[in-house]
């Protein structure tokens, strides 16, 4: 008997590129680097459009025979052959920071297709201004491709040039997630450059300043270039974008809306209006929410409102919107690192009465809004009933934004039908939860479950102190810790409720913390020395926590019920199935929620001593799954939503 084995198929030594010649043919092919973990997604960004797209057919409107490009952010090398190859002319392309193979296989793939590459050394060993003077036609022109870290230091090294006006163009690739944008744009406004991003606007590629944080590479003008959108040069360059985009199949025409405030990458819709079709809004409205802006009340203080409310302020601000805002109660500034927020909060001195008024409040406290504009309500909650006044300060609302499709469902059950509702999920600031975070103290051999939440029935402490008792004994290597402070409650009545873990045969094994951690820092640090979330929760209207933990790779156990099931499946966290629900708090509120029995203390009870024995066989993984959600559900994330559901009702 013979057996034939298929012919392994060797990786592709090149790609095509997203730009196309005649027929339908690649103008260069980009060679490939396999090895390199970042290869894969810049492959597949080229397949679907082109990697730096907006900057390649923006410099291929512009560069000409006599023109120079100087690319020190040359990547793999995908704006470098778009230059060489230009439709324009024959520009000189200069490169620096390539390694000698790298360097040698581009400029292999710059000579196929007719076009050459130079290297340079640009770490200020030369004098780069001698150096491109020299290679400038009479009315050549430069463009600098340079990373956010290097643009003070270049627009200081070519000063001169840019006295001159011969530097056309900075295009910055990573400038949307750049750490130190702030420096990067002090110097180009000291150089005469304006931040621009190229977006569509009434079905035209366009450029549009930018006065904050981007949201997509930026291509800085000359000033007195970038003052009008009617600017001669800014007209040709949008005439010759969209053939380019038609012609050569370069994704540069996306959606003014979809552009400026992307959609969340969750499976999940994030409006539920019928008629809303993107970008529809935008076209139709008087609207703008880089010029115009908006009206923001809501608390910014250590509670799951004034922690969302601090986040989405600052995402907000960072994409250039001009937000006024009107807090609830005393500001909280350690909650997040905004240096704008004064800025905010000096806008009332001149709030503009006619744009949209964004309440974020419970939902029994959404009358007072700010202006006439629309109203909306943005309301977290935890029950699926609403009493007649939450109904009616609710249905009083031009727009309901609700972070889930669990609460969608809920206001549509409870009759709220008339009024546009938008799904706004809430987010995680990964630059402070995230894998890398260590402990304070040392880790413990201890098999370390905690909860993080305000003492109360609904969040089940006492449903995973029972479940606890049953899963282990006090000589099992296991630590349960409760960051547990209630602040809505008395000392005494606290006391009580802390009683049944004092008292319990595992009280040696369990830590509890009731004083107020002082700052998110310290949340991350206590979360790093668990292994394990556990939220046995009866009813959640988000949960911060448990999408904090899953960020930082955490394993989690939760209840299969209401809000966090938004983030949370059985992918990225160990699910109770919940069967039924049961009268909340019991009957002090109309509604619901999960009901918790003996199918539930026994699901937590196997999560628990599954996750144990893990940590004790050194087999307890990281949660890449749940890195990869969180990944999806930041804070600019968040804003973007909300400023697309604005677009929908403004």
């Amino acid at each position: 008997m013979t057996t034939s084995f298929a012919t392994p198929q060797a990786a592709p030594t090149t790609i095509p590129s997203a730009q196309l010649i005649a027929d339908g043919i690649p103008r260069f092919q980009i060679p490939a680097c396999p090895d390199d973990p970042l290869w894969g997604a810049a492959a597949e960004c080229e397949a679907n459009g082109g990697v730096s797209a907006e900057i390649r057919a923006f410099l291929d409107t512009q560069l000409e025979t006599g023109d120079v490009l100087l690319d020190l952010a040359p990547g793999f090398g995908f704006v470098a052959l778009s230059a060489t190859t230009a439709v324009g002319g024959m520009p000189t392309v200069f490169v620096g920071g390539l390694s000698e193979p790298r360097l040698l296989a581009l400029q292999d793939a710059a000579v196929e297709v007719g076009g050459w590459l130079e290297s340079i050394d640009a770490d200020g060993s030369i004098d780069l201004v001698e150096l491109l003077d020299t290679r400038l036609d009479t009315e050549g022109r430069v463009f600098l491709h340079v990373s956010t870290d290097d643009v003070a230091d270049i627009t200081s090294r070519l000063q001169p040039l840019i006295e001159q006006k011969r530097v056309l163009a900075i295009c910055i690739p990573d400038a949307h997630v750049a750490d130190d944008w702030a420096r990067a744009h002090r110097a180009l406004n000291d150089a005469g450059m304006t931040p621009c991003v190229l977006v569509e606007q009434d079905g035209e590629p366009v450029m549009v300043r930018v006065t904050g944080t981007p949201f997509s590479p930026v291509i800085a003008l000359p000033s007195e270039f970038a003052e009008s959108a009617s600017d001669d040069a800014l007209e040709s360059a949008a005439s010759t974008l969209e053939h380019v985009n038609q012609e050569q199949n370069v994704d540069v025409n996306i959606d003014l809306v979809d552009d400026l405030f992307p959609a969340p990458r969750s499976a999940k819709s994030v409006t539920i209006t019928p008629d809303y079709a993107s970008g529809a809004a935008a076209e139709a409205s008087a609207w703008n929410a880089l010029r115009d802006g908006l009206s923001f009340i809501s608390s910014h203080s250590r509670t799951g409102y004034g922690v969302t409310g601090a986040h989405l302020l600052r995402a907000m601000q960072q994409r250039g919107v001009p937000v006024a805002f009107f807090p609830l109660g005393a500001v909280d500034r350690t909650l997040a690192d905004n240096a704008q927020l004064h800025q905010a909060v000096n806008l009332q001195d001149a709030y503009r009465p006619d744009v949209p008024s964004v309440r974020l409040s419970q939902q029994f406290d959404l009358a007072l809004h700010v202006g006439h504009g629309a109203h909306v309500a943005y309301t977290i909650f935890e029950l699926d009933t609403f009493t007649p006044r939450e109904r009616h300060h609710l249905a009083s609302q031009d727009a309901i934004f609700i972070c889930s499709d669990w609460a969608r469902q809920v206001c549509l059950n409870n009759g709220l039908t008339e009024t546009p509702l938008h799904i706004v999920p809430l987010g995680v600031d990964r630059r402070l939860f995230n894998e890398k975070v260590e402990a304070k103290s040392r880790r413990s051999t201890e098999t370390v479950f905690l909860q993080v939440g305000k003492l109360e029935p609904r969040k089940g402490q006492l449903d995973l102190l029972r479940a606890f008792e049953t899963a282990f004994t006090v000589k099992d290597n296991v630590r349960l810790v409760l960051s547990c402070g209630n602040p809505f409650v008395s000392k005494a009545d606290l006391e009580t409720m802390l009683r049944p873990f004092k008292q319990s045969p595992l009280a040696s094994r369990i830590t509890l913390l009731t004083a107020e951690l002082p700052t998110q820092k310290d949340v991350a640090q206590l979360m790093a020395a668990a292994d394990c979330g556990v939220f046995a929760a009866r009813a959640e209207g988000w949960n911060l926590e448990a999408l904090e933990m899953l960020s930082m790779g955490k394993t989690v156990i939760a209840t299969d019920y209401s809000a966090h099931t938004e983030f949370m499946n059985a992918s990225n966290s160990r699910l109770i199935a919940i069967d039924s629900t049961e009268v909340a708090f019991p009957g002090k509120h109309p509604g619901h929620w999960a009901s918790w029995g003996t199918r539930q203390h026994d699901q937590l009870v196997t999560h628990l001593r599954e996750v144990h024995a893990e940590k004790q066989g050194g087999t307890l993984a990281v949660n890449a799954t749940g890195i990869a959600t969180a990944q999806t559900f930041s804070w600019e994330t968040s804003a973007d939503a909300l400023i697309r559901s604005l677009y929908a009702i403004a």
